[in-house]
């Protein structure tokens, strides 16, 4: 359409030009010497018209002719893009069909002869990351970096992705650390910084970075709250061996959602009791639980040291049982501390409905326990095997929250509910004793198969 509109113009200006030359008649005379030459109007205009379209096609082949070795260097340039480019894909579709040895090669080959090769070097570490070889993987991150192409952050950051998919957890760190050096309110970094810290249990480098990550980082809030309760926990686990008052000066510091948190009440608690305050920990966790129910601290409550106090606990927790009567961790702590203070009579009772309540191997088997020490071996090989049916191969054997072993539990009983055994049984149950003395566990095992 333009080139329409543009020859349209030149016929209309052309029979303009030819109505104006019709009626005015001219001649153009030109002086050389003492000649004179005489040329029509006309003739004159088309002869200038014709120069100039004579010169500008001169002028353009030439530029045309000069230009010619850029331009073949242009399309060269252009075949190797499309090189580069189709090479990039054939790569990528390697590495997402899980050919990462040829999709590496495929990758770094186009890097070459890419004007952008950033996509490339990245691709190409993490197919060698899949591979296992590190060292090839930390070679294309460098030459990635070396592009200049995008920000060197974006390239650490992804290193410090694949250090922690390879366990490289001290090296990740620093390579995190070197990221906030210069961009301190990084938020992918700092999160990067949270799960090296946890991992390695540096909390003494993660705490001051606590208030930035609390702005800038993409944690869910319920992990940042287990990130601040696991600072101030082993915040307080070390002030507790420094000493009773840095141990308080440590608490009263916290933030009062801080001392709220269960695990961090435990842990105070902890080191109350190290520092001999046993009966204020207690004080502690019974004032807690009475506002909000924790297993965990009702554990930690039944382990705290301080075996004169062992009756009073139970109490406490009896007290309780009078309104949370179902509560099967409940039973089991009120059962764990009868056999604590030698009532096996009283921990049988509350160890069976546990077990009623819910099968637990930590349930069954301190009820084991008790069964073997009333003399009910039938019984306890029965429970210990029940507790070993319930646990995969590969589990451990559950905590049984400091409980004595069998000898000690019999010595503090006082001889109660002693079985009149034969001479071969009182052998056969000494035997057997010695051996759950060191794993009460490995006693039922020894019995299943024996009964067996």
């Amino acid at each position: 359409m333009r080139r329409l509109f543009i020859y349209l113009l030149i016929l209309a200006a052309a029979v303009v030009a030819a109505l104006f030359f019709n009626q005015h008649h001219g001649e153009v005379r030109i002086l050389l010497d003492d000649r004179v030459v005489v040329v029509n109007l006309l003739l004159t205009v088309l002869l200038l018209v014709f120069s100039v379209l004579l010169l500008y096609f001169i002028v353009s082949a030439t530029a045309r002719m000069l230009a010619v070795p850029t331009r073949l260097r242009d399309w060269q340039g252009r075949r190797r893009q499309e090189s580069a480019r189709c090479e990039l894909t054939g790569g990528l579709l390697r590495f997402a069909e899980g050919d990462f040895d040829g999709a590496e090669q495929q990758l770094i080959r186009s890097a070459r002869r890419s004007d952008a090769p950033l996509v490339n070097y990245l691709t190409a570490a993490i197919a060698a990351q899949r591979r296992g070889d590190q060292e090839a993987r930390d070679e294309y991150l460098n030459a990635a970096e070396r592009s200049g192409l995008g920000t060197p952050t974006a390239v650490q950051l992804l290193q410090a992705q694949l250090q922690i998919e390879s366990g490289q957890w001290e090296e990740a760190q620093a390579t995190v650390a070197s990221i906030l050096e210069f961009n301190p309110k990084q938020g992918r970094a700092l999160d990067l910084m949270v799960q090296c810290c946890r991992m390695l249990s540096d909390w003494e480098r993660l705490e001051p970075l606590l208030g930035r990550v609390e702005r800038y980082a993409s944690l869910p809030k319920e992990e940042l709250r287990e990130v601040q309760a696991w600072i101030a926990r082993e915040r307080l686990a070390n002030s507790a061996i420094v000493g009773r008052e840095a141990l308080d000066r440590n608490w009263h510091e916290l933030s009062r959602a801080a001392r709220r948190e269960p695990g961090v009440i435990g842990a105070y608690a902890e080191g109350l009791a190290r520092n001999g305050d046993v009966q204020a920990a207690e004080e502690l966790i019974r004032k807690q639980l009475q506002k909000v129910w924790d297993d965990h601290l009702l554990k930690l409550y039944a382990r705290l040291p301080g075996s004169g106090r062992v009756a009073e606990r139970l109490a406490q927790v009896e007290a309780w049982l009078e309104t949370r009567y179902d509560d099967a961790q409940l039973l089991y702590v009120a059962g764990a501390l009868a056999l604590r203070a030698g009532q096996l009579d009283k921990a049988r009772e509350h160890l069976t409905k546990a077990a009623e309540r819910a099968a637990d191997p930590q349930h069954l088997r301190a009820l084991a326990m008790v069964q073997e020490q009333s003399g009910q071996l039938d019984a306890a090989r029965a429970t210990y095997r029940e507790a070993m049916d319930l646990l995969h191969t590969e589990d451990p054997l559950p905590e049984l929250l400091g409980l004595p072993g069998p000898a000690a539990v019999a010595e503090s009983a006082g001889g109660e509910e002693q079985s009149q055994e034969g001479s071969t049984g009182e052998a056969d149950a000494e035997s057997t004793t010695g051996s759950a003395q060191t794993d009460p566990g490995r006693w039922g095992d020894q019995q299943s198969r024996r009964g067996s």
